[in-house]
């Protein structure tokens, strides 16, 4: 069994009901596809598909937030081909990307549209390109993927390194959706939707082949059109009684920051707000709810939950009555209302387990310990492609005096009352004069300092053998637009101080960054490591500003 196969059961069974709906402008285009018409579209592309021979094979899609890629991904596994999504390419940097992808992974074949193609085609000459909307000539009877094959190659951001591509199988993908759909409480009179883009896993999984997996609806929108107007995220769920719409912190945020015009909006129906992949904000949670209290959200919707790409998607999510539950880093409590602390990303369901483990010993730490965060479970993914040693070193870890293997996340964490609390990345640890910082602490004391400062990342560098302290910080566009000034040395001295005052501890420099300067990776999330790379070859400096800016 198979998603592909839930798909062509459904297409028989409640073929007219809808299964997809793209808000093509954010708002009133909107465009549907029923089971049935989704199961024949897809029969259509494994035709075409299948000419080319990629059975077990990679095919890329390269195509934007649409029906089509929808049509397309459920066509390669009708066609027992392997779906590999990329990002579309916006500027060289990531057309590179996506060319060393389709090297590393071999694609001969490439789903995209003509614009696509034309810009493509001349650096990846070794590819085949078909075009999603030309209409097929034949269809595949039955899907060719079997739960023991290769589904995806989800190729993770590269946040911290080169990106790698994480085979996930069909019976992960199974598991991981039955746990979601537990979770969120999904069946076929469910109505799902977001806006998160659909090469990244958290829209992938969480979106598109959750609604394959259970029935529900899926309504969804491009992450360009919330960027531009976050308010049609919120009337998308309003219009649709969404009842399930998960995002990254930042996109709450962006809310508050935006929606100046809530009037009219019934986020009533709204029972799941998940929170992941990027540190869950107490802040956030306190701001958004109280900013949309009025249009009927309801604080308790909000669910924090942790997962990665290499354990498919979720990999933690609190009961109903521990959403929200927050701890100093000593595992302390501190009240549900508190702006501090960290957010409990709950418990691992089904079959997964987690281990808080000592990543110098192997050995497991005790409750309200930070350690690094292991997984285990049928969700977790197959390794990584053609990485052998990455693979033994990621998804072979041992647990010392312990049998079996584990999946090492390089995520910190410590376990309170049975749910986890994610309090940094082990790569980002920055250790200074024997002390361990975690960098999302320096970067919520640097955002707090003025209503100026956007994001901040912070991270350590090498000053004569001596690990430093360094905080790029980025000014919210705002800025910019509003006209005003900012004085630079101004505020460079008061993060610095309010950093030395509640951390004990100087930075060495405080770079601040005209708004879009930070380096991010392809999902939105802020790379320090792209950043303290940039710092260290002197990239970020024509971008720092001068003391003081007419903005």
């Amino acid at each position: 069994m198979t998603i592909a196969d839930l798909v062509r059961q459904r297409a028989r069974s409640a073929g007219a009901r809808i299964a997809y709906t793209l808000l093509v402008d954010g708002a009133d285009d909107a465009r549907s596809i029923t089971w049935a018409q989704l199961d024949e579209r897809a029969a259509g592309m494994a035709a075409a598909l299948h000419r080319h021979g990629v059975g077990g094979k990679p095919v890329l899609l390269a195509l934007p937030s649409s029906l089509a890629f929808v049509e397309s991904l459920l066509g390669c596994w009708y066609a027992g081909a392997v779906a590999v999504p990329v990002s579309l390419p916006r500027h060289p940097r990531t057309q590179q990307r996506l060319e060393r992808i389709a090297s590393h992974c071999g694609a001969r074949v490439a789903i995209a549209t003509p614009d696509i193609q034309a810009r493509l085609a001349p650096t990846m000459p070794q590819v085949q390109w078909i075009d999603p909307a030309v209409a097929p000539g034949e269809t595949i009877d039955a899907p060719l993927a079997r739960a023991s094959h290769h589904a995806v190659l989800q190729y993770t951001s590269g946040s911290t390194g080169e990106p790698r591509g994480v085979i996930v199988g069909h019976d992960n993908l199974l598991d991981n959706s039955a746990q979601i759909s537990r979770i969120c409480g999904h069946d076929e009179e469910t109505v799902i939707g977001g806006w998160l883009p659909l090469f990244h896993d958290m829209g992938l999984v969480g979106l598109i082949i959750q609604a394959a997996f259970t029935g529900s609806r899926c309504v969804f929108m491009s992450p360009e059109r919330f960027l531009m107007r976050p308010r049609s995220w919120l009337a998308m769920i309003d219009r649709y009684r969404i009842r399930s719409s998960p995002a990254p912190n930042f996109a709450y945020d962006l809310c508050v920051e935006k929606v100046t015009d809530s009037a009219g909006l019934d986020l009533s129906a709204w029972r799941n707000a998940l929170n992941g992949s990027e540190p869950v904000r107490a802040a956030t949670l306190d701001r958004f709810a109280r900013a949309f209290a009025p249009c009927g959200f309801d604080r308790r919707a909000f669910l924090p939950c942790y997962g990665l790409a290499e354990a498919t998607l979720m990999v933690t999510a609190p009961d109903p009555d521990r959403r929200g539950v927050r701890r100093r880093a000593d595992g302390s409590p501190l009240p549900n209302d508190s702006p501090d602390g960290h957010v409990g990303c709950g418990n691992p369901p089904g079959n997964t387990r987690i281990a808080i483990v000592d990543p110098g010993t192997r050995v497991r730490v005790r409750d309200t310990e930070v350690g690094e965060v292991w997984v285990d479970g049928p969700s977790v993914a197959r390794g990584y492609f053609d990485d052998v040693q990455a693979c033994a070193a990621t998804f072979g870890a041992m647990l010392s005096g312990e049998e079996g293997s584990w999946l090492r996340t390089g995520d910190l964490g410590f376990i309170n009352e049975g749910s986890l609390f994610i309090t940094g990345r082990l790569r980002e640890l920055i250790v200074v004069l024997g002390r361990n910082i975690f960098p999302t602490d320096i970067e919520r004391t640097a955002e707090l300092v003025d209503a100026a400062v956007g994001s901040a990342a912070a991270f350590p560098v090498d000053v004569q053998d001596s690990e430093r302290l360094v905080v790029a910080v980025e000014l919210r566009r705002e800025v910019a637009r509003s006209g005003g000034t900012v004085d630079a040395a101004d505020l460079q001295r008061r993060i610095a101080v309010a950093i030395s005052c509640e951390h004990e501890i100087a930075p060495h420099e405080v770079v601040l960054l005209s708004w879009g300067r930070l380096p991010r990776t392809t999902s939105g999330k802020i790379s320090r490591i792209g950043v303290r790379d940039a710092y260290i070859a002197d990239t970020l400096h024509s971008h720092r500003l001068p003391l003081t800016v007419d903005a």
